[in-house]
């Protein structure tokens, strides 16, 4: 098949080939990387926030409102803070500091792995692999993001295996390379990205 069908889907041109043939990429790939390598952080450091304001507003509002709610009561009964009402919170607030501890140590531990990935090192060093190229539609399951139906749902992915190495695949990719055809593709690994592919002669 032509490369240029090729070119077209993977979004590249007979420079960015040649440099990648020498393990190296054109400064257009290297703005195209540097800008997607900037959005995954982003996407990740936004929902570390939003994660971060949820927990933290779901956990204050657990806690607090029991304890506002026993002083409220205090001060609405007698126009002050009693002696009762504060000996009342005791164990209020010793479980409140228990849940406080449990909660943040697991926000904590959600936190550190979502931005430890929105900082993952960038690796943009050209990759290779060869090899016969083999489509495969699997089965796995994610979490449903509609409000309705069921929390995990059953999607169909299409894989790309080839030399060892399995990618997901652009569905695109099928119609420009047959089946058992033997391709050398170049690409890195964080952000991933398919620079360049050629069909082997």
């Amino acid at each position: 098949m032509p490369d240029m069908d090729i070119q077209s889907v993977l979004g590249f041109d007979d420079a960015d080939l040649a440099a990648n043939r020498l393990g190296q990429s054109t400064q257009k790939q290297k703005t195209m990387l540097a800008e997607k390598a900037k959005s995954h952080k982003s996407f990740n450091t936004i929902i570390g926030v939003v994660i971060a304001l949820i927990f933290g507003g779901a956990l204050l509002t657990g806690l607090g409102a029991p304890i506002l709610a026993t002083i409220g009561g205090s001060l609405l009964e007698s126009g002050k803070v009693t002696t009762g009402a504060l000996i009342s919170l005791i164990p209020m607030l010793c479980m409140a500091l228990f849940f406080l501890v449990i909660f943040g140590g697991i926000l904590i531990v959600i936190l550190r792995a979502i931005f430890a990935s929105a900082n993952r090192k960038v690796d943009t060093t050209v990759r290779r692999v060869e090899g016969t190229v083999n489509f495969v539609w699997v089965e796995r399951r994610e979490r449903n993001a509609a409000k309705t139906g069921p929390m995990y749902r059953t999607v169909r992915v299409l894989e790309m295996r080839i030399g060892g190495e399995t990618f997901n695949a652009q569905h695109e990719l099928p119609s420009v390379i047959n089946q058992g055809e033997e391709w050398v593709f170049y690409y890195t690994s964080h952000p991933f990205k398919f620079l360049s592919a050629e069909q082997v002669k």
